[in-house]
């Protein structure tokens, strides 16, 4: 083989390897991105729990937390499978988790504005 087909050789492997480490990075940021929604999920779900249980609430912003939470939960539920089993993410699935997460978020964030104007 000459220097020139053992260089070319060297550079396509490099080649492969980088395409694969970029493949393994993507992955990491999405189980990142996964382990942040999931971890804020459970931050608004107690938030969630602990406005549904206080008394004198808003009907219409318990409805539409109830409902936010509903609507969150599949994908994130969806997400956590994805993770435990050790699939690969897609970004599809960890952008669909944190929208249903926003959704929940902007509900209790209703919730505080209710609270904190004292309109309940």
């Amino acid at each position: 083989m000459t220097k020139r087909s053992r260089l070319a050789a060297c550079a396509a492997i490099l080649s492969l390897a980088s395409l694969g480490a970029c493949a393994s990075d993507k992955q990491v940021n999405l189980q990142k991105a996964a382990f942040d929604t999931m971890s804020a999920y459970h931050v608004a779900a107690t938030g969630a729990e602990a406005y549904l249980a206080s008394r004198n609430v808003n009907s219409t912003v318990k409805a539409e937390i109830k409902t936010a939470a509903a609507a969150a939960l599949a994908p994130l539920t969806t997400l956590d499978s994805a993770v435990t089993s050790g699939s690969s993410l897609t970004t599809t699935t960890v952008s669909t988790a944190e929208s249903a997460l926003a959704g929940l978020q902007s509900a209790l964030a209703d919730a505080q504005a209710t609270t904190t104007t004292g309109s309940n």
